[in-house]
């Protein structure tokens, strides 16, 4: 259990976001604007989509101008929500905002057709890595988010007034168009935070869902954000868990524990507002007998391997390992593992060498092991994959599967890694193995402190230098000796 020590800063970042989100999100459900968050998330990749091809790079110096770029045009978008927001409207404001958010994911679209090298780093700010963050990032985040807060407590009145009933504020004297800017501008500068972070799908997530489950459930202003918090909280903490002993990505666990949570609450609310409890209960166990009627019953349409030749499987298999299609050849490399057949070892070898992406290779690399010693012949390959590699954590998988084929050339790998500094949870992934596969961790990942890193990365060298790369595996102990 002392391996989740991994999973509590991004635990930490997902209360901080939750925090300013479950509250924007009570907003968000009052003003009928549900999908707001995505337009404005759309609208700072377009400003970063700008920045990039004006020559801003933000690995290379420029991520504050970058952000800048797209904080400016989340601005923009900020007023022109507040300026279409009609007293009398005949066209909802949310056919504006999908409007804007079509506008601005074909301009980024349009741009990026002219660069087509930089799409990733667009990529990578809508998806972002909740897993990487750090204290210090999430220091950072939460004063900006304190200070969000502050200025939304100290003119709660106007905001709340606003959408709540904007004509009657309008009627009260109040600009409304002036507060809403300030409200989405406000709320532009959160999501442009978040969702470099977390990415939309998990900021669209803690925006929308805690409030959903809050309106069901009281009229109270303070008791839908106390609820909203409450349900954020066990929810973000379950999906971590989820992720972390399921070995399933973080952020689409963390939506799905939301969406469980939403679909119970739903449910609850249902039985409970129904005059005939009983008949209501009884509703929904028919509901659950049917989908599971049709889970089962979409099995059996599945195409089983008795309806292949002996050995056609096999060939099947290899000839899918050419596919075009990225899935199929994931599947096909899955596929192959399950059947341990030491044939599969030679095509698994020349797959890697010829991967056409690291996400193909790292799914090989991954699947190794289960052949056991036979695939250590394809240890030359896995170092060729691993030296070609940037991504620190696919060199550690690469570093994890040689020393697990019993190569202490594994070793080697984990010190390149540790030499460029990686990020914290990459140490702390190293230590771990280290711990595992030389009986010493040597310090690496136990802290966040610079110097006492370095240290550790020191230790870590010179027991390489004298002893790692010799090192032999002992079968009686289970590691390298």
């Amino acid at each position: 259990m002392g391996d989740l020590q991994w999973m509590v800063p991004p635990l930490a970042m997902c209360l901080v976001l939750t925090g300013i989100h479950g509250y924007l999100g009570i907003h968000v459900l009052s003003r009928k604007v549900i999908f707001v968050d995505l337009a404005l998330a759309q609208i700072a990749a377009l400003g970063s989509t700008v920045a990039v091809l004006l020559g801003y790079d933000p690995e290379h110096g420029d991520a504050t101008t970058v952000y800048l770029f797209s904080l400016g045009f989340t601005f923009v978008g900020a007023a022109v929500f507040a300026l279409t927001r009609m007293r009398h409207e005949k066209v909802p404001q949310e056919a504006f905002i999908g409007i804007v958010y079509a506008t601005a994911s074909a301009a980024a679209l349009v741009l990026l057709a002219r660069s087509p090298g930089e799409s990733e780093h667009i990529k990578e700010m809508l998806v972002g890595n909740i897993l990487l963050t750090t204290w210090p990032a999430i220091g950072k985040t939460a004063a900006v988010y304190a200070g969000i807060g502050a200025f939304h407590f100290i003119f709660r009145k106007q905001f709340l007034a606003i959408s709540a009933d904007a004509e009657a504020a309008a009627e009260r004297g109040l600009r409304v168009a002036l507060w809403d800017f300030l409200f989405y501008a406000s709320f532009g500068l959160v999501i442009t935070i978040s969702v470099a972070i977390a990415g939309v799908l998990l900021v669209f997530t803690f925006l929308v869902v805690p409030g959903a489950v809050a309106f069901m459930f009281s009229d109270r202003l303070s008791v839908r954000i106390a609820l909203a918090w409450g349900m954020s909280t066990s929810c973000s903490a379950a999906g971590m868990l989820v992720s972390y002993f399921g070995d399933l990505p973080t952020g689409p666990s963390v939506v799905v524990c939301f969406a469980g949570m939403l679909l119970i609450a739903a449910l609850f609310y249902y039985v409970r507002a129904a005059e005939r409890r009983l008949v209501a209960l009884g509703r929904i166990g028919i509901g659950v007998v049917v989908v599971a009627a049709l889970f089962f019953g979409l099995r059996m349409f599945g195409k089983g391997p008795e309806t292949h030749g002996h050995g056609s499987e096999f060939e099947m298999l290899v000839k899918e390992m050419d596919s075009a299609d990225e899935t199929t050849r994931i599947e096909a490399i899955h596929h192959l593992g399950t059947l341990k057949d030491p044939h599969a070892i030679p095509v698994l070898a020349g797959a890697l060498d010829g991967a056409p992406s690291e996400r193909v290779a790292e799914h090989i690399i991954q699947i190794l092991p289960t052949f056991g010693d036979q695939a250590a012949s394809v240890a030359p390959s896995i170092e060729k994959f691993a030296a070609q590699s940037d991504d620190p954590f696919i060199q550690l998988e690469a570093a994890e599967t040689l020393l697990r084929l019993k190569k202490s050339s594994g070793f080697d790998i984990i010190g390149k890694v540790l030499d460029a500094e990686p990020p914290l949870l990459v140490e702390q992934k190293a230590g771990a193995l280290l711990h595992e596969m030389a009986a010493d961790d040597f310090g690496i990942g136990k802290s966040e402190e610079d110097d006492a890193r370095e240290a550790a990365r020191q230790r870590f060298a010179t027991w390489l230098s004298e002893k790692g790369r010799n090192a032999r595996w002992r079968e009686d102990l289970h590691r390298f000796d």
